[in-house]
């Protein structure tokens, strides 16, 4: 591996590497905050789950709100499955969206891109979507940490942004540091949702939670094991056969 470049902005430490087999990754404080490769689209971390989050969803999703975009990668997946959706991403760091453009292809996915803060952009946007994911983590003091609490609070708002039928999406590091936050998360999801999935990859400790307002509003992990269809290498198809999709509600 060879580092590519270093920045520190007010938001993100980052080093960019580049891998030995050609893949690109953003670190931040030994996780890898975004990652690339040229030819495999699935990763086995927390990007593959949040995927699977996405085609949950039992229509067509048209719109899709993404909290927090990184270098991209899951979008990159997202676009892979979903061509036509419309994709409206918020992210606080222009230099996170600078590192994207360069180094992950980001300007090949057509994506809006909102450079503000996503919690201020909750707050004055009026639309309304199928799929809202809040994937917004940042640097800590000895590791990524949630800019805030979720709660039930967190999570009815957030909810009031998907039209019928939406599906709320939502990233959790797991283990020390990180279990009563998540717990309470869990908590929230079900106290609003009637369909609730927490879908864990297979390389990384991340949950992700899915909600919805209806039983029936998530597809099965059966239907949803056959997108693996729509993926080319067998790494990508082992990877997403792989994901542990739990029903909590």
């Amino acid at each position: 591996m060879r580092r590519l470049e270093q920045v520190t902005t007010p938001f993100n430490d980052v080093d960019v590497i580049e891998r030995n087999d050609g893949g690109i990754d953003f670190d931040v404080i030994g996780a890898t905050h975004a990652t690339w490769h040229p030819t495999h689209l699935l990763t086995g971390h927390a990007w593959d789950a949040i995927t699977a989050g996405a085609m949950m969803h039992p229509g067509e999703p048209a719109s899709l709100l993404l909290l927090g975009l990184g270098g991209g990668t899951v979008l990159r997946q997202i676009r892979h499955f979903l061509p036509h959706i419309h994709i409206r991403a918020v992210e606080i760091d222009p230099v996170m969206i600078r590192l994207a453009r360069e180094y992950m292809a980001l300007d090949e996915l057509d994506v809006e891109i909102v450079e503000t803060d996503a919690y201020d952009f909750m707050n004055r946007d009026q639309g309304k979507y199928d799929l809202l994911i809040d994937d917004l983590y940042r640097c800590g003091e000895r590791d990524v940490e949630r800019p805030a609490d979720v709660n039930r609070e967190t999570v009815a708002r957030m909810a009031e942004k998907l039209l019928p039928g939406g599906t709320l999406i939502m990233n959790f590091v797991l283990g020390r540091g990180h279990a009563r936050l998540h717990r309470r998360a869990r908590e929230a999801f079900a106290h609003h949702f009637e369909a609730v999935r927490a879908v864990r990859p297979p390389l990384s400790h991340n949950e992700v939670l899915i909600g919805a307002e209806r039983a029936d509003g998530l597809r099965s992990p059966r239907q949803l094991n056959a997108f693996k269809a729509f993926l080319n290498h067998d790494q990508d198809q082992r990877y997403w056969k792989e994901l542990r999709n739990l029903k909590l509600r």
